[in-house]
């Protein structure tokens, strides 16, 4: 997948990489969509680990959003050469399959749609002014994700981690009452 991309990836490239049989990979998989499905399953599971989990340990709202953006960063830039897989599924969605294009397209939009919910959490508690529109901070929440990306993965800058990390830190005192 982080050569051609989630589309590409075919029991017979798998099968190759692995060095097994391609009957027995089609026998477990049981086709490309299967194998789409489970790859994007397999990163949404990684994600929940790595980033979700632990920011749901936090204590307060606030500590909360924070940790989802510094473990999202961490998450983003583990490996500077290759994209989030599940951001690369939702980007490359027209190509895959229709079950896995649509569990890509969810995996996105359940992201952002809880960083929302927690914004709306934060403004009820008091943490947020109450003039925060929710929606716009989970719109652009994602798109320091997303531009974290451009500049570390398309563009190869060092500097991706430090303004992303400063960028969360700004969306967030901004937002604060």
């Amino acid at each position: 997948m982080s050569k051609g991309g989630l589309a590409t990836l075919s029991i017979g490239h798998l099968a190759k990489a692995c060095a097994m049989s391609k009957s027995g990979l089609f026998a477990h998989f049981g086709g490309q969509e299967a194998l789409q499905v489970s790859v994007i399953e397999a990163a949404i599971e990684q994600f929940r680990q790595q980033v979700v989990e632990p920011a749901r340990q936090q204590s307060g709202t606030l500590a909360r959003i924070d940790a989802l953006g510094t473990n999202w960063t961490g998450w983003l830039l583990r490996d500077p050469s290759r994209p989030c897989p599940i951001l690369q599924a939702a980007f490359e969605a027209p190509a895959l399959t229709p079950k896995a294009a649509e569990l890509a397209r969810q995996a996105r939009r359940g992201w952002t749609d809880w960083v929302e919910r927690l914004a709306k959490l934060a403004i009820h508690e008091g943490g947020f002014a109450a003039s925060t529109d929710a929606k716009r901070f989970a719109f652009q929440f994602e798109a320091i994700g997303v531009g974290c990306q451009s500049w570390s993965v398309v563009q190869g800058r060092d500097e991706a981690g430090r303004l992303t990390r400063a960028s969360f830190t700004a969306l967030i005192d901004s937002a604060r009452a």
